[in-house]
């Protein structure tokens, strides 16, 4: 009986839909963390509030390792500045002025891809 060996990935790659989910994620992201706090603050809560707690609490937790997880130092940087703080591109582009605003762009679509990549490999996306 011969053996098959299937080339497969050790870590999945994230697609269009995924980068797009990702994105989604990212600007929810400081309304998600505000709701959370302010839920784990109550002592008693509703059925539903426990639901979003659970289902909420998880995903900001692997939304932050995902950031926490980019390689590139600068990359790390304009993603936590620019989402986890909430800071509009003109700041962010303000802020590295080092950058032509077209670089800050394509170094922010390599945090989102690599934060997609890991929300994938999570099981969140």
């Amino acid at each position: 009986m011969a053996m098959v060996w299937e080339q497969g990935e050790l870590f999945p790659s994230a697609n269009k839909a995924d980068i797009a989910k990702t994105k989604m994620l990212l600007r929810k992201y400081p309304d998600m963390m505000l709701i959370v706090n302010g839920l784990q603050v109550r002592t008693e809560l509703s059925a539903d509030e426990e639901a979003i707690l659970k289902k909420w609490g998880p995903t900001i937790k692997n939304m932050e390792l995902a950031i926490e997880s980019i390689i590139d130092h600068e990359v790390k940087q304009i993603m936590k500045y620019r989402f986890i703080s909430r800071n509009p591109r003109k700041a962010a582009v303000t802020r590295w002025s080092s950058f032509t605003d077209r670089s800050l762009d394509r170094k922010i679509q390599e945090g989102i891809e690599s934060v997609a990549g890991t929300l994938k490999l999570l099981g969140i996306i």
